[in-house]
């Protein structure tokens, strides 16, 4: 027989099978025990978690000479015939190739017919969420009032994406993601029924890499036996996968913290001469900032998804950055995971990605900046509450300016909806409220020429966030260096530009005469 992949040998045929799904499990279960059978179910939930697989499983339960049963016997012909994906009255489409109404139109001809053989005559609709908008119109009636013996099951990993007329109709099951736990379990059990011998914290990187979905962690798993034939090494991982260390990411967020540029680049060109997976290297950057997170924030080391010898690295990276500078490279870098998973160049969006991270001015609280905080005391800065103990008084929750505050929110504002310019203003040296002006101080003069340009822009964001009308007054920390920032130049001036800038929220970088 020829070999069969790992995920498919070890699905589930029943529901004692299943594993980190209890609660779609026992919804089912009480359903058929009570018999209170829905015409129709969608089940919904991320890659690999067990939807197409609970719906077969539902489909024997129903269908089993010995049902409608709580579980089935996987002995009898329907059973086979339902595994094997051959019965004549369970009928499995992917709506992927199967989008047009007039398919739709054929299905629904179909289900006036009563079954060949089965109890019930049952649709598995794979991927439903890829049905067209007319295909979906035409299940609508069917839906609605269906044949007694037919019963739809969908299955999708964006739900989001079937239409409120559809969910309104059906019965709807989110399955969730896998724990760690769940998953490392799993693999362990499946290696040592293989035969593989696998180091505990190969199983761990596995199941981690698995990012809660079972049919991925056993195609990876799959995929190192293959390498390293029946004995598992966490290096043979690392080599398999294209793994980093938690040591490389550290650096690279030591690179961004210093804005070092140039060692972000030497860095990914390592990590290319070592063929790793750019989109892979990326999400992994993305947890290893989730963790740094999660230790600036003092949350629970075991919400933490890493080994415990890693953590004094994680702990020391962490030390780089203070809070809020975290929150906004977190929030950089994701706002660019779904630019580098579409885009043809990785490397290129990685290295664009992590540069702008490196560029992005890390932000220091105005209340401190005011009260002239040293920038090693302002590394410590955590989403709690700041304390002050005097004696034995108690602690007591400093409230930063009213003033401060709107420059805060001001700043946010702009960053939300002119990026760019958000970047600008957040260089700036300071920025002071002085009555009905906001002064702001740059140290070079293209800055300041960009934040001059999009003033009309930003003196309405003000107003808004003030509550009144305030002007924009920009300033060069030495203006005998450079020419005024608020020089015009007929490009600037050009109307044509002035439409792109406000209605596309476009921003002149530079003007050059050709």
């Amino acid at each position: 027989m020829s070999y069969q992949a790992l995920a498919r040998k070890y699905r589930p045929q029943s529901f004692s099978d299943v594993i980190g799904q209890d609660t779609v499990v026992r919804t089912l279960q009480n359903a058929i025990e009570g018999k209170r059978i829905h015409h129709a179910y969608l089940f919904a939930g991320v890659r690999g978690v067990g939807k197409t697989t609970a719906a077969r499983i539902l489909a024997k339960a129903l269908n089993c000479i010995k049902g409608p049963t709580t579980e089935p016997c996987n002995e009898c012909v329907i059973c086979s015939e339902i595994t094997e994906g051959i019965d004549m009255d369970v009928r499995e489409i992917d709506a992927a190739t199967y989008t047009g109404v007039d398919n739709i139109r054929e299905l629904r001809d179909t289900t006036q017919f009563q079954p060949a053989r089965d109890r019930n005559r049952i649709f598995i609709i794979d991927e439903a969420h890829m049905l067209s908008t007319g295909a979906w119109n035409a299940l609508l009636k069917i839906l609605e009032e269906p044949p007694a013996h037919v019963v739809f099951m969908f299955a999708t990993t964006e739900i989001n994406k079937v239409p409120s007329t559809i969910i309104s109709r059906v019965q709807k099951l989110m399955l969730r993601k896998i724990t760690l736990d769940e998953l490392i379990a799993r693999i362990r059990k499946i290696s040592a029924s293989e035969g593989i011998e696998a180091d505990k914290s190969a199983i761990e990187i596995i199941a981690r890499r698995g990012e809660g979905s079972v049919r991925d962690s056993l195609s990876l798993l799959d995929q190192v036996i293959a390498f390293s034939g029946r004995s598992i090494s966490a290096t043979d991982v690392a080599t398999v996968l294209g793994l980093s260390d938690i040591n490389f990411f550290a650096r690279i967020a030591g690179y961004i913290a210093d804005g070092d540029h140039g060692a972000i680049l030497e860095a990914l060109d390592e990590a290319a001469e070592t063929g790793r997976d750019f989109k892979m290297l990326y999400r992994d950057l993305l947890s290893f900032v989730r963790n740094l997170l999660l230790v600036a924030g003092n949350a629970n080391e075991s919400m933490l998804a890493v080994a415990p010898e890693d953590l004094p690295t994680i702990r020391e990276a962490a030390k780089k950055f203070s809070y809020s500078e975290l929150l906004r490279v977190a929030n950089l870098l994701l706002r660019d995971d779904e630019t580098v998973n579409r885009a043809e160049h990785q490397r290129l969006a990685v290295e664009i990605a992590l540069l702008k991270a490196a560029t992005f001015p890390r932000l220091r609280a105005v209340e401190e900046a005011l009260a002239g905080t040293p920038k090693a005391e302002r590394r410590s800065d955590s989403p709690v509450r700041q304390t002050a103990k005097v004696g034995l008084e108690s602690p007591t929750y400093v409230k930063p300016e009213p003033t401060a505050a709107d420059i805060d929110a001001f700043i946010e504002r702009v960053q939300k909806a002119r990026p760019l310019i958000g970047g600008y203003l957040a260089a700036a040296k300071s920025r002071r409220r002085d009555g009905n002006r906001l002064l702001l101080t740059f140290s070079d003069s293209f800055t300041a020429e960009q934040i001059s340009g999009a003033k009309q822009a930003l003196e309405q964001i003000a107003a808004e966030v003030f509550g009144e009308p305030v002007s924009i007054d920009v300033q060069l920390d030495n203006p005998a260096a450079s020419a005024p920032a608020s020089k015009s130049s007929p490009l600037r001036d050009d109307p044509v530009v002035q439409a792109f800038q406000k209605h596309l929220g476009a921003d002149l970088v530079d003007s050059r005469k050709r």
